[in-house]
């Protein structure tokens, strides 16, 4: 089966934050955005979708934006009763996201200054929202599982901030022989949060069956 074409939409947007984050904004022009889009350069067919060169930063944030939307709605749809496979979803799922925010990512970090409300507007509707996500699900599943954590905010924030910060070591240095991979990070976190929320209940459990 072959693969449906990317809408040109998309590919424009892709290639144009790639290419910003790879050379910066200034340095980017539209027809190297149209180029690297298979457009055909300084035909006006970046405008056909996007008012300007900026409208395309706006367009990626409120992409991920929806993003985030969709997974909230995922967690809140989460069935409870196996802890184990939720949170192996939820790492997942955060893992997917970030990895989906790369190039963003790479962009804030090299444009930050130049463009603050970029930066700002980053940490308010991705950073901080993420963290509160997280917070919100550690809280309702430390109350679910009778437990009282002193500070799940703060538990939720590092284990939020470990997943961030292995994307953002591949994003610096690339695929390197030492690097852990995806899966075991996956289960390594899967069980110190285990270990943290229910370390006695579905170990039981576990050695029962």
């Amino acid at each position: 089966m072959q693969t449906a074409p990317q809408p040109t939409r998309e590919r424009i947007l892709d290639h144009a934050l790639r290419l910003f984050a790879e050379r910066g904004y200034e340095a980017t022009s539209v027809g190297e955005i149209e180029t690297a889009a298979g457009l055909v350069p300084r035909s006006g067919a970046l405008y056909k979708h996007f008012a300007s060169k900026r409208a395309l930063i706006d367009a990626a944030l409120a992409e991920r934006f929806g993003k985030l939307d969709s997974i909230d709605e995922q967690i809140e749809l989460m069935p409870l009763g196996d802890l184990r496979a939720e949170l192996t979803l939820l790492a997942r799922l955060a893992l997917d996201e970030l990895e989906g925010e790369r190039e963003l990512c790479r962009l804030v970090m090299r444009e930050g200054e130049r463009f603050p409300e970029l930066a700002d507007a980053f940490y308010a509707g991705i950073v901080n929202r993420g963290h509160r996500i997280a917070a919100r699900w550690m809280e309702s599943r430390s109350e679910a599982l009778g437990r009282d954590l002193p500070d799940p905010e703060a538990v939720a924030s590092v284990m939020t901030d470990a997943l961030v910060g292995w994307v953002l070591e591949g994003t610096l240095f690339g695929e390197r022989p030492a690097r852990v991979g995806r899966d075991r990070v996956i289960a390594a976190w899967t069980e110190v949060l285990m270990d943290h929320l229910d370390p006695r209940g579905d170990r039981e459990q576990e050695r029962s069956r």
